[in-house]
């Protein structure tokens, strides 16, 4: 009988030590940030064309814009392990049939929701700002709002580096009697950059 409630206690017992000794299963949507980091981010890339609609709701097809090339720089501070708010600026230059150059600055203040593990991250943001258009000489401001989500990898415990896409809705307004030259461009911007952690 004692041999059977030895062999009981030590059964529970090696039991017990080998649940204690399991690894902790980590949450792979788990966030590698905390409330109180920065950093901040050089994308460049590719800059895309895809349709514009006019006053009336109709699209206009051709766009007569060719692909072009963008860049930014954006800063971050994390309010959460997850979600961030900053700030950017961007340029943007596409050429038209005409042979003239458009080009697009905005400024924005940013948010998004980051999420991962190291050394892998995934984030979907938003952006809402102003936006400095120039083309053949003419300049206007509108208001822009940008959309997309990028995947990252670190390289070391400050550094990362990551694709990005997002889509631009360009608004360029009109009033008075040159409303009906108001329409809403949109575009795909593909890019890649570096990322600093501090």
């Amino acid at each position: 009988m004692l041999k059977k409630q030895m062999l009981v206690t030590l059964m529970i017992s090696a039991l017990a030590l080998g649940l204690s000794a399991q690894e902790k299963i980590e949450d792979p949507f788990e966030a590698t940030r905390v409330k109180g980091d920065q950093s901040i981010s050089i994308q460049i890339g590719g800059f895309l064309p895809l349709f514009v609609i006019d006053n009336a709701g109709t699209p206009i097809s051709p766009s007569n814009m060719s692909i072009g090339s963008a860049f930014s720089v954006q800063y971050r501070y994390m309010l959460g392990k997850n979600f961030s708010i900053g700030g950017s600026g961007a340029g943007s230059f596409v050429t038209t049939v005409g042979g003239g150059t458009l080009f697009m600055a905005p400024i924005g203040i940013t948010g998004a929701w980051i999420w991962g593990r190291e050394p892998m991250e995934y984030e979907v943001s938003a952006e809402l700002g102003m936006n400095i258009m120039r083309l053949y000489g003419n300049g206007l401001i509108s208001p822009i709002a940008k959309f997309g989500g990028g995947i990252s990898r670190f390289v070391d415990s400050s550094w990362s580096i990551g694709f990005k896409l997002n889509w631009w809705f360009v608004p360029e307004i009109h009033l008075g009697t040159f409303s009906y030259l108001t329409s809403y461009a949109n575009f795909l911007e593909f890019s890649i950059g570096a990322n600093y952690h501090f």
